[in-house]
């Protein structure tokens, strides 16, 4: 890290009103679920253009502790200007596609020097609810974007599931500052939520901060991270971490959604072969119990997959700085919601074969009733025979 390039003092007393960003980007992330997997190498065919370039992430610091299997695609859509808090910004426009199924839209854009932090508030602000304008263009991004890589798309289906999160990367400030003032400074932290009152001592706790160096910062929240980096590969590390749990976060919540759209049909189906007869009578119970195995499959190969696409390995700073936005995002509480789906349709599974194992049993059961009442009348009917010939 190159901390003189950074104008922040970590000696100095906290001032009134923190000093304003000379040199900043408001990053803006779109993240949608298109389909079930997305073939890299063809998707670089399919846009067949020098911007479209496999990336690794950045090496800096302990990142060889950064393992990610399949580095997505990333590829330049060129620039949008866009308002936001009736402020003109104009960036540049880039996305990342995930072998996961996952399409990220990143617009990059500078901010004017100076910005006051009253006006990042008001950013952070206009961000948790862009106007349905600003929306429409994004998704007209992304449709360009699926019909020319779409031959690449395995079960093309867009997910409702929408994530959105925003990043904005300090890279000098207009004045000497202590970085440990600024990230308890209470106009900073309530920029960082989109408010431009100060937080109370609760709300202040939905932020994390930490740091690796005196003069670096990063601050995390729900909505938003705020980073001060002048290194541009530590920035682009932090980034990177931050796309990567968005990303996570876009699948627990999109395979939560499904169970939850899937378990009652699935719950209709089973009690719909208990109230009536079938023959065979252990039919309604095969295909069903097949779609139950395919769904848990599924979902467990899936999360399996998401596990092992990133890792963060060791025990350092970019691990700390993972695990607490996986904290903050709240991954955690939806892996638990699709694991306990997940193991309520394994018991069903488990309680559907069970009782197709009766079931068998029963017609098993019926079969040699009915063949031994058969040859019981074939024995009767023989024995009338032979009478009737005497």
């Amino acid at each position: 890290m190159n901390s003189a390039s950074l104008s922040v003092s970590t000696a100095g007393s906290d001032t009134s009103y923190p000093p304003a960003i000379q040199v900043g980007t408001l990053t803006l992330s779109r993240f949608y679920d298109i389909g079930d997997e997305i073939d890299l190498e063809q998707v670089q065919d399919c846009l067949a253009a020098p911007s479209a370039r496999r990336y690794p992430p950045a090496r800096v610091r302990q990142s060889e502790s950064l393992d990610i299997a399949q580095p997505p695609v990333g590829v330049d859509l060129g620039t949008m200007a866009i308002e936001l808090a009736q402020v003109a910004l104009e960036g540049n426009l880039r996305a990342s596609i995930y072998d996961l199924g996952a399409v990220v839209l990143v617009l990059e854009m500078p901010l004017p020097s100076p910005t006051e932090w009253l006006t990042v508030a008001r950013f952070f602000s206009a961000i948790q609810m862009l106007p349905e304008a600003l929306e429409q263009r994004f998704l007209t991004v992304l449709e360009e974007l699926e019909t020319v890589i779409r031959p690449a798309v395995v079960k093309p289906a867009r997910s409702p599931i929408v994530e959105d999160y925003s990043m904005l990367l300090v890279e000098r400030l207009a004045g000497d500052c202590s970085i440990a003032a600024l990230s308890e400074h209470p106009l900073v932290q309530a920029a960082l939520l989109g408010e431009e009152r100060p937080l109370s001592r609760g709300a202040t706790n939905l932020i994390t901060a930490m740091s690796y160096f005196p003069d670096d910062l990063a601050m995390l929240s729900w909505n938003g991270a705020l980073v001060i980096e002048a290194d541009p590969l530590a920035a682009t590390t932090a980034g990177d971490l931050i796309e990567f749990a968005n990303v996570e976060l876009l699948f627990m919540r999109t395979y939560d959604n499904e169970l939850d759209a899937q378990l009652p049909q699935m719950y209709r189906r089973i009690s719909a072969p208990q109230r009536r007869f079938n023959f065979p009578i252990v039919k309604p119970y095969n295909q069903l119990l097949r779609d139950v195995l395919r769904l848990v499959a599924d979902v467990t190969e899936v999360t399996e997959r998401v596990d092992n696409a990133f890792k963060v390995t060791d025990d350092v700073y970019w691990n700390r700085l993972y695990s607490a936005l996986l904290n903050v995002l709240r991954v955690h509480v939806w892996r638990r919601g699709v694991e306990h789906r997940l193991e309520l349709l394994r018991e069903t599974y488990s309680i559907l074969h069970n009782e197709a194992d009766a079931e068998r049993a029963a017609a098993l059961e019926w079969a040699i009733v009915l063949l031994i009442i058969f040859e019981i009348i074939l024995i009767v009917f023989e024995f009338v025979v032979a009478l009737g010939g005497h």
